[in-house]
C-alpha cells in the first residue's frame, strides 16, 4: 500500500482506498445486473413452462376428442319391412285375388206370351221349367280388415242352357215351340262377409247377363207367311240382377272351398218374328246351387 501512495501538493494521499472503493462500487453494480437477469430469465422460464404447459393440455383435449370419435361397429342393417305381412291372429287370409272352379245346379223358369203384331192380341202362353247342371270359372278379389270383415268383388261365367216351350192357341188349331237357348251367363258382383277363424260368411249381388239366341217354329197351322215348318231366329240377350248368400272356408293356406245359392232375374224380353206377324215376350228366372274351389294368390298391398 505505502507503493502506492504518492503526493500531492505536498500532502501525501493513498490511493489505494480509493481503488478498494472504485472497486466494491463496480462489484455492487454487477450484483445489480445478475439479479435483473435472474428475474428476466425466470420470467422467460415461467413463460415457457406456461406455454408447454397449455400445449400438453391441448394434446390431451385433442386425443380425448379423437377417442370419443372413434366410430363404433356399425349396426347390422335390419332387414326391409316385408311387403305383406299377414296377421298372427289370422286362421286363413282372406285378402288377395282369386281364381277357381265352380258347378252349379239350376232350375230355370221361362214364361212365354204370343201377340199377333197385327192386330195386338195376345194368342197363346206358356210356361216352361228346366233343372239342369252347368259349369263355369271365376275371378275375383277380396280384402280382409282387421274387424275380421271381407268386402270385394267377383265375376264368374257358366255355360248356357236350352228351354223349350210349345204354344198354341185356344182352339189348338195354330201351334209353334219357342226355344231359348243361351249359349253362355255371367255375373259381376260385390261381396260382403265376415270371417269366423277359417270360415266366411258373406252375402253378393250385382249384375247378372245371359248371350243367346230365341227360335221360333210353325207346327200346325199357319200364321201370318209362316206355314208349318217355317224356323224363324233372332237374337237373345238378357240382363237383369242376381242376389244370394254363402260360405267360404280356406286351407292350405291357399285354397278355398264354397257354396252359395243365388237367385237371378232378368229384364222381360220382347222378340219379333216378321214372317209369322207374331212376337214373343219372355221373362226368365233361375235359382242356383253353386259350390267350387278357388286358389288364392297372396296380396300385392300392403296390409294394416
Amino acid at each position: 500500500m505505502a507503493a502506492l501512495a504518492a503526493k500531492t501538493g505536498g500532502t501525501s494521499v493513498s490511493i489505494a482506498p480509493v481503488l478498494l472503493m472504485s472497486h466494491l462500487s463496480r462489484a455492487s453494480d454487477v450484483t445489480i445486473d445478475l439479479s435483473v437477469v435472474c428475474e428476466r430469465a425466470w420470467g422467460a422460464f415461467m413463460r415457457s413452462a406456461l406455454w408447454v404447459g397449455v400445449a400438453c393440455a391441448a394434446c390431451a383435449v385433442g386425443a380425448a376428442n379423437a377417442a370419443d370419435m372413434t366410430p363404433y361397429p356399425a349396426a347390422p342393417a335390419s332387414a326391409p319391412a316385408p311387403f305383406y305381412a299377414k296377421s298372427s291372429s289370422m286362421a286363413y287370409d282372406w285378402t288377395g285375388i282369386y281364381i277357381g272352379g265352380r258347378g252349379s245346379f239350376d232350375r230355370t223358369k221361362i214364361d212365354f206370351s204370343t201377340s199377333n203384331t197385327v192386330t195386338g192380341i195376345v194368342d197363346g202362353s206358356a210356361s216352361a221349367t228346366r233343372s239342369a247342371a252347368h259349369g263355369g270359372a271365376q275371378v275375383g278379389f277380396d280384402y280382409e280388415m282387421l274387424s275380421r270383415v271381407v268386402v270385394g268383388f267377383a265375376a264368374d261365367v257358366s255355360n248356357g242352357d236350352d228351354i223349350t216351350a210349345g204354344i198354341s192357341n185356344a182352339a189348338g188349331t195354330n201351334v209353334h215351340t219357342e226355344e231359348n237357348k243361351t249359349a253362355a251367363s255371367g255375373t259381376v258382383r260385390a261381396r260382403l262377409g265376415y270371417v269366423l277363424g277359417n270360415v266366411l260368411f258373406y252375402g253378393t249381388g250385382g249384375w247378372a247377363w245371359s248371350n243367346g239366341t230365341t227360335t221360333r217354329a210353325q207346327l200346325v197351322g199357319k200364321s201370318g207367311g209362316a206355314t208349318p215348318g217355317t224356323i224363324e231366329q233372332t237374337s237373345l240377350n238378357l240382363n237383369g240382377w242376381t242376389a244370394g248368400a254363402g260360405l267360404g272356408y280356406g286351407f292350405w293356406h291357399n285354397w278355398e272351398v264354397f257354396g252359395e245359392y243365388r237367385y237371378t232375374g232378368y229384364q222381360s224380353n220382347t222378340a219379333a218374328f216378321p214372317v209369322s206377324q207374331h212376337s214373343t215376350t219372355s221373362t226368365t228366372t233361375v235359382s242356383s246351387v253353386i259350390g267350387g274351389l278357388n286358389f288364392r294368390f297372396d296380396p300385392f298391398i300392403t296390409r294394416y
